[in-house]
This record gives C-alpha cells, structure tokens and sequence, in this order.
C-alpha cells in the first residue's frame, strides 16, 4: 500500500520534472520555512535559524582579499564596492549559470566573464564574510517561487549601522537623490510607492551594465515585487565544505543541493509574506508536504522492504524468526 500511494506522489510531481526552474521550485518547497522572513535585525542579534557562517575561508577566498586589497579598514560599504568591483569584468560578459563550488565559480566569474547572479551571490558572500562584511541574500521570483528570479546581496554597513543593498550581477546600487545608497527595503518601499526619485549607480563604471535605462531596471524589479524571500543563511563555506555536498556535486546540481539539504547546510527560505503573495504560498506549502510524504513513505517502503528479505533469508537458512 505504502509503494502504490508513493507512486502516485511522485507521478503527481510530473510537471515538475520538466525543466530546471521546476526543479527549483521543488527544492524551495522542500527549505521553505512557515515563519516569515524578518529584515529589521543586525547582526548583533541575528534571528534564531538564521545560518550564520561558522566556518573559516577558504584559503583562495582569503588570499584574494588580502592580494587584492579588497578590505578597507574601518568602511564596510568601500569594502562591498571593492569587492563588487573585483568581481566585475570591463567590457561584454557571456555564458551561463557556473553552478558550481566556490573556487571554480571566482574563477571563471573573474577569468572567463561567466555566471547568473546566484554565482555572484555566494561569490560575493564569501569574499565580503572573509573581508569581515556581514551579508545576507535576497531573492525574488516571477513563477511562484521558482527558479525564474533574482538574487542579490544587502550588507551590513557597521560604521552607519545600516544595511545597504547592492547588485553585483547587475551592476548597480541604489540610492535616494542625496546618493545616500539605500537599503533593499527602502529600495523595496519606494517601488510598491511607484517613486522615481531613486538613482541606480553603478557598481563598476567600467562594466557593463545590465540594464541601459534605468526605467527597465525598475520594471524587472516591480515584476517581482509580490514575491520576495530571504535566504535564512550566509553559510557558504559551510556548504561548499560539507562532505555530501562535494560527493554529489560531481554528479548533478540537484543532487548537489538535496545533499546540501540532507546534510542540514542548506539556508532555509522565508518569504516577505503579503496578501499579493498568499496563493503562491499555500501552493508551495501544498508541494512541500507532497514531497515530505514522499520522503516518509519511501523510507517507511524501503524499511519494510528490508525487514521482508531478512525474514525470508532467516526462513531460507532455517533460523527462527
């Protein structure tokens, strides 16, 4: 009974299967969290979950800091623009999603002009951990909160005691019209009011710019305004680290990331609850209990699988039960 409602479960994830947005979708479901996410901490009070990084650089990440000088002793915020900028390349940048550990994705972002802005992201993470910046994701979705969005960073600007937004794929800041650079709330607030007063500044005026107007920009952002969620975690040394992790990502990235899961290093997700965004929700918290039943009876199957074939080796060697 236990394998048939299984294979209706999964069959039932079919249309999930179809592409790797949907996969996304199902690994969110899987780290969604039902408390909503919370952004009016510091990091001197760091909200219970919350994956911290615990574990120390790598020894890459911690010879570019201090080879490139990307640490600017006593500002955090020149610190982020440095490192923003060491990762930009000049010019026109190409290729795709890298996808993977943190040494290969610094290398071909900085070397061969590749990555999506979930490559940025950990990148940047990890060299601002390393420079002493504390930063914590953001994230948005077009699709439910699946794999169709936006990654981007907010530090913690200890010298204003501020957090400050900042869009290192993208190549942009933003700030009001005094170029005071606003945080990713304020950026958030002044969108759902329709302001126009806000300025995007580049992050590197020598790199490409993601978006010629900035009228765009504000365009892709207001489309993922109902659906913005943080990465409850900073952890990527912990996650590129963790045994699981490394085994399975010579195999596949989504193997990867259910290692990383497993393993409990993953960062969780809670998402900036609105009424906007109630439909999307129930839908994933619908999948997320479809894919833990799943899971459940799958061991609950394999469980009793094994129980069965060592009842019949006893009785086949004529051992009592």
């Amino acid at each position: 009974m236990n394998l048939l409602v299984t294979i209706v479960l999964v069959g039932s994830l079919a249309p999930h299967f179809k592409d790797s947005a949907e996969l996304v979708r199902m690994r969110n479901a899987l780290l969604l969290q039902p408390e909503p996410a919370m952004y009016e901490w510091t990091p001197a009070n760091v909200p219970e979950g919350f994956a911290v990084e615990p574990a120390e650089p790598i020894p890459l990440y911690a010879d570019i800091v201090t080879r490139h000088g990307l640490r600017v002793e006593g500002d955090d915020w020149a610190t982020a623009l440095k490192i923003g900028q060491h990762l930009l390349v000049d010019g026109r940048r190409g290729g795709g999603a890298i996808q993977s550990d943190l040494a290969d994705t610094y290398a071909r972002i900085t070397e061969q002009g590749e990555g999506y802005c979930g490559d940025f992201a950990d990148s940047f993470t990890g060299l601002a951990t390393t420079a002493g910046i504390f930063s914590r994701p953001w994230a948005f979705s077009f699709d439910g909160f699946g794999g169709r969005g936006h990654i981007f960073n907010e530090i913690w600007d200890s010298q204003n005691a501020r957090w400050i937004m900042i869009d290192v794929f993208n190549n942009f800041y933003v700030t009001d019209t005094s170029g005071r650079p606003l945080s990713a709330m304020a950026f958030r607030d002044a969108l759902m009011r329709h302001q126009s007063d806000v300025k995007f500044a580049p992050v590197k005026p020598t790199a490409r710019r993601a978006f010629t107007h900035d009228e765009k920009a504000l365009e892709f952002y207001r489309r993922g305004l109902p659906e913005w969620y943080m990465w409850w975690g900073n952890n990527v040394f912990e996650y590129d680290r963790a045994p699981l992790v490394r085994m399975l990502g010579e195999t596949h990235r989504a193997l990867e990331q259910l290692g990383g899961v497993a393993a409990g290093v993953h960062p969780r997700i809670r998402v900036l609850e609105t009424s906007d965004n109630l439909p999307q929700r129930e839908t994933m918290t619908e999948l997320r209990v479809r894919l833990l039943a799943i899971v459940v009876l799958s061991l609950v199957t394999l469980i009793c699988l094994c129980a069965w074939l060592l009842m019949r080796r006893r009785h086949a060697s004529g051992i009592p039960a």
